[in-house]
Order: C-alpha cells, then sequence, then structure tokens
C-alpha cells in the first residue's frame, strides 16, 4: 500500500521538514536563480501559488540549516553560508491593522539562530534598522518581504485610502536608498508589479524575474512534476474512480494546468496538493471564489465583466507590457487585475509585446463565469436552476430542437433574470441576450467563437461540432427570418467548403410581447 504523503496548509519550510510533510523538490530551480539573480529581484504569481513557501525556503538558506534540505537537489550545491536575514510578511495583514505596529510585530530578524523583531529595535526607520542588523551580525543582510502590495490592495474599495497606504511605504522604503550597501540579497513578492511604489526606484528598479522564461517555474508545478511526485497517487485515484491514468491526467490538464507566465505551463499547487490528498476532483484553488477585494472593485467601478469574457472567447483580450505595470490604481485596467490574481493567463505574446489572455483552465473559467452570473442576476441567481437552463438549451441546440430552444430561453430571461434592473437589457438587449446564452452553453464546457471579424458579417455565436456549425443569430423586436437571412447572408458561403452541414438558428426575443421565437434551417 502507498505511503500516503502529507500535505501542509503553512508555507514555514522549517515546519514542514520537521513534521514530515511533503515538498516538492523546486531547489534545482531555487539554485539556478541564486545563481542568475541580481542583487534585488521582484516576483508577481497569484495566491495560493507558493510565493511564501520559496521565500521560507531562502530564510533557511541563507540562515544555514544545511541539514533541512538533506535529499533535496541543492543539499551539496550551495556552502550555506549564514546571514543575518529580515522577513517581513503582509500575507496576514488585514486592512484594519496598524501598518506601523503590523511592520514593528511581524518583520521578523533571524541573526546566528536568535529571532528578534523590529520592535526590538530603537528605531522604525528601515535604513538605521539594517546598518543595526549588519553592525550586529558581521555581514550585509538579507531581505525577504512577502505579499508587498497587499496593504495596499486591500483598500481598492477606496483609492484614497489606497493611495494613503501607498504614501506610507513610500516612506517606509524610502531610506533603503542610502543603505543599500548593508543589503546582500533583497527579494519581494506580490500579486502586482505597483510603479509608482517608491521600492521600484529606490532599488534602482529590482530584477523582474515574473515573465523571464527560465525562472517561470521557480514556483508552481510543471506537468514533468507532477507526473513524477505523485505516479503513486494517480494510479491510486484512477484505480478508485475505475478510469485509466490517462484519463486522470488529461482532466488534471483540464481543471489545473495552463497557467502561462513566459515559459512552460504550470499548475497551481494548492489545487494539486488537494487533489492528490483528497482524491477526488473539484475546485480547491477558487473555492472561496473571487477576493472581496476584486469584487469590491469591479462592483465599485462598474466593470464589465461581460467584455472581459466575451473578448477572452474571441482571442481579443488584449494587455500591454505597459498594462502589467501597474502606475495609476485610479486607471487599473480589470484585466490586469483578473491576470493578477490568477482568473486571466497568458495565451501568447507577439512581436509588439502585446499578451493575449485567456481562462488558464476549467476551474478558473467556471468560477468567471459563476462571477458575471451573479454579478448579472444579483439574488436572483440561484446555480441549480441556471444549471438546468443551461443544459436545456445546449441540448436545444445540438438536437435542433426550437421549442426546446424556445423554452429555455424563455425561462432565461423571465425566470432566471426576473428583476433585474431595466437597463441592464435596455441599453444593449441583443447583446445581453447573446452574453446570457453564451454563458448558458459555455457552463456546459461546450466553446463556441463570437463575431468573427475575419468573416464578412458579424453572426453572433458559431459553434464548431462534429464536422458541423452551429450558427446562432439574435434580434431583439425584430423576427426570426430576419436573423436566419442575416446568417445566409453573411456566413453560409463562407462555412460551405468547410463544414459537412451549416445549422442555422435565429432567436428574436419580442420584449413587448415578451415572446421568444426560434427558427432552425
Amino acid at each position: 500500500m502507498t505511503e500516503r504523503k502529507k500535505f501542509s496548509t503553512g508555507q514555514d519550510f522549517e515546519e514542514i521538514k520537521k513534521r514530515g510533510e511533503f515538498y516538492l523538490d523546486k531547489t534545482l530551480q531555487i539554485y539556478d536563480f541564486l545563481d542568475q539573480c541580481g542583487k534585488h529581484n521582484f516576483l508577481s504569481r497569484p495566491r495560493r501559488f507558493g510565493k511564501s513557501l520559496m521565500l521560507s525556503v531562502l530564510k533557511n538558506i541563507f540562515t544555514g540549516k544545511k541539514e533541512l534540505f538533506e535529499g533535496l537537489y541543492i543539499y551539496d550545491k550551495l556552502k550555506f553560508e549564514k546571514f543575518p536575514v529580515l522577513h517581513l510578511s503582509f500575507a496576514g495583514i488585514s486592512r484594519h491593522d496598524d501598518l506601523k505596529k503590523y511592520i514593528q510585530y511581524n518583520g521578523r530578524i533571524h541573526i546566528d539562530d536568535k529571532e528578534l523583531k523590529i520592535k526590538d529595535f530603537d528605531y522604525f526607520n528601515i535604513g538605521v534598522v539594517l546598518e543595526e542588523i549588519c553592525e550586529r551580525a558581521g555581514k550585509p543582510v538579507v531581505v525577504l518581504v512577502d505579499e508587498y502590495d497587499k496593504p495596499i490592495l486591500l483598500h481598492l474599495k477606496n483609492i484614497q485610502k489606497a493611495e494613503k497606504v501607498r504614501n506610507f511605504f513610500q516612506d517606509f522604503y524610502a531610506p533603503i536608498k542610502d543603505h543599500d550597501r548593508y543589503i546582500h540579497f533583497f527579494m519581494l513578492t506580490g500579486l502586482t508589479k505597483l510603479m509608482k511604489m517608491s521600492i521600484f526606484s529606490v532599488l534602482n528598479n529590482p530584477k523582474d524575474i515574473s515573465f523571464v522564461g527560465r525562472h517561470t517555474d521557480l514556483i508552481g508545478y510543471t506537468q514533468r512534476e507532477v507526473e513524477d511526485n505523485f505516479s503513486k497517487e494517480i494510479e491510486a485515484i484512477a484505480k478508485k474512480q475505475n478510469r485509466e491514468v490517462t484519463q486522470i491526467l488529461q482532466r488534471m490538464k483540464e481543471d489545473y494546468n495552463g497557467f502561462n507566465f513566459g515559459g512552460e505551463k504550470l499548475y497551481n499547487p494548492w489545487d494539486i496538493n488537494n487533489f492528490i490528498e483528497n482524491e477526488e476532483f473539484g475546485s480547491y484553488w477558487s473555492d472561496t471564489g473571487i477576493p472581496s477585494t476584486i469584487s469590491d472593485y469591479i462592483k465599485d467601478n462598474a466593470i464589465d465583466v461581460q467584455r472581459i469574457i466575451d473578448y477572452e472567447r474571441d482571442n481579443s483580450l488584449i494587455v500591454s507590457e505597459m498594462d502589467l505595470r501597474v502606475h495609476n490604481l485610479q486607471r487599473l485596467r480589470p484585466e490586469v487585475l483578473f491576470f493578477n490574481a490568477g482568473y486571466l493567463t497568458i495565451r501568447n505574446k507577439d512581436e509588439q509585446n502585446h499578451y493575449y489572455l485567456k481562462f488558464p483552465n476549467k476551474e478558473t473559467e467556471q468560477v468567471m463565469l459563476e462571477y458575471f452570473l451573479k454579478l448579472s442576476l444579483g439574488k436572483h441567481y440561484n446555480l441549480r436552476d441556471w444549471k438546468d437552463v443551461s443544459q436545456r438549451i445546449t441540448s436545444g441546440v445540438f438536437e435542433q430542437n426550437a421549442d426546446v430552444i424556445q423554452k429555455s430561453v424563455q425561462d432565461l430571461i423571465y425566470r432566471n433574470c426576473v428583476g433585474i434592473p431595466y437597463d441592464w437589457h435596455n441599453k444593449n438587449p441583443e447583446g445581453w441576450l447573446k452574453s446570457m446564452v453564451g454563458v448558458a452553453i459555455r457552463m456546459n464546457n461546450i466553446y463556441y467563437m463570437g463575431e468573427n471579424q475575419n468573416i464578412i458579417g458579424r453572426t453572433d455565436l458559431h459553434i464548431l461540432r462534429g464536422g458541423a456549425v452551429y450558427v446562432l443569430e439574435f434580434k431583439v423586436n425584430k423576427n426570426v427570418d430576419e436573423a436566419i437571412a442575416q446568417i445566409e447572408k453573411d456566413y453560409v458561403q463562407s462555412y460551405h467548403n468547410s463544414f459537412e452541414k451549416i445549422i442555422k438558428i435565429g432567436i428574436n426575443w419580442n420584449k413587448i410581447s415578451k415572446k421568444v421565437d426560434v427558427l432552425i434551417k
């Protein structure tokens, strides 16, 4: 019988090793990083990706605790020279914490196996603290700052407060510039790169390794790491679920893989660890849904999440390299916010350094679709009812059953969407209806294309399946014959050479009579 791996929910490397809990060996990547890195470094990654654990590993390397690394790649590769370490983590901060007190009590200093806190020093000035640490230890300091941007992002709901917090940290980090000689190594992690944070200027712009191909797998699990480290567990899960190992691996890829930062696609460790431990598929990384900081920002700024979903589907969700460096909190692009939080990832990059974004995997896609529905329907959103109408619409399309589509769309509008503010579907009723039906189809893992600018005309949705193309055109207060005519005019000729069958589906919603008509040809 395979000995079950014990997984830790904590991020303390020393505790993990002492308790005999599982640690997937990333020290090859860490060794390569330390060999190639500069003095000041920055890494951005989504939550629960392993940033805190990676910094804990670095802390134990620089405090010379070689015994913890026995059996790991790096064990006989380094001298494990001891340095004093200042470790400051904002992972546990709340929006109500006093910043100065939090830093004083959570800024931990490790000198010769002793642990101090910033409050143990006479000054709050970080430069003076670094100088004093260096004098006590006789060596320059290793500085590790985790989730540096969290105190600011907690206040996205109140931009003035966020700016005030940022100003506090500008003053806090500013003395580092004149005390850089006391620093041996500096590592900063977070979700975003806030360019106006003084830390990026006082450190002479730390090397951003977030999208450097050589270091993109510094944290996160690669496909090979998953298969090499969990082969026995995956075999056991396959046996338990009466499936082939290849089927389990494929489902794991679809549900959890796909995070791309410019190198190999990665798994979020939190997902894989929980999947292996629980021996069943589930939404582990996204179990809490969209974080409240992002949700509040989206609602307070009337961000069009529907547009993000539509653009992602059409491969036209694009951000520039400059967009990813947040210069102004008041002009923060929602695509960048979702990217930094892990709900979008890189599809590809063009020659102009423009990034095309997409959902990393089915888990994150499902979260975004459900979030859109909750945002759209408010208290009227009911997952069970929505799944029912979603399945009926999808079945109606593929079975070419106009009655099923008609009744399902009617239910979608007048049962699932009852009580929606009038302006929601008054400003752009055709676009609203298309998005709601599109999300309903996509919730069943059916992928469709939207308006294709390369083809004459702008038919609303088209689904490719089994040698056939299903083309849906939506009208409001018109008629289904007009919808079919538009499909025949704009799309049929383009598709005749590529598909055996073209199924044309016209849907008209008469808002006056509250009637939905469907015609299939």
